[in-house]
């Protein structure tokens, strides 16, 4: 519960910053920050419609000019946006995913990083052993070994 409570606080501040900068630089307000909207009111689907667009526009502006930081930075933060609403709307795959593509965009994006750990925590991907370390993969039968050798299925007896 409590980590509950903190994942949403960290995600209402990190939402109101990223507010304020893209102010600053004029852009347009976060997907669901609507003049009359109250604070924390879900998104519309049309605002969710408007930033699926925005994405798309800019996901083929960035395939075009690859080299184009200023492009990647401005989609890593679309993705951030409605990853925070999709974690919002309890659905943390889909936000990890969008916190990832940001990250493939932006690595040293800071919403992006704090975003994909709480999510992360929240659907308990951050599993440790008893130890600390992180717990190891589990084993899938009949993968190729490091030599590219296929490692045997036992067989029952």
């Amino acid at each position: 519960m409590v980590a509950s409570v903190l994942t949403l606080l960290v995600a209402a501040a990190t939402l109101q910053a990223g507010c304020r900068r893209d102010a600053q630089k004029g852009a347009a307000p976060a997907a669901g920050a609507t003049a009359n909207a109250p604070p924390g009111a879900a998104p519309s689907p049309a605002d969710i419609a408007q930033l699926n667009g925005e994405i798309e526009r800019l996901e083929k502006q960035a395939e075009r000019n690859p080299a184009d930081e200023e492009t990647r930075d401005v989609l890593a933060r679309a993705y951030v946006k409605r990853a925070k609403v999709e974690q919002g709307g309890g659905q943390y795959q889909e936000a990890l995913a969008d916190y990832q593509r940001a990250l493939r965009h932006d690595p040293d994006n800071d919403d992006a990083q704090a975003g994909a750990a709480a999510v992360t925590d929240a659907v308990g991907g951050g599993k440790e052993d008893v130890n600390g370390a992180p717990a190891p993969l589990p084993i899938t039968p009949n993968v190729a070994d490091e030599d590219g050798k296929p490692t045997p299925t036992p067989k029952k007896q």
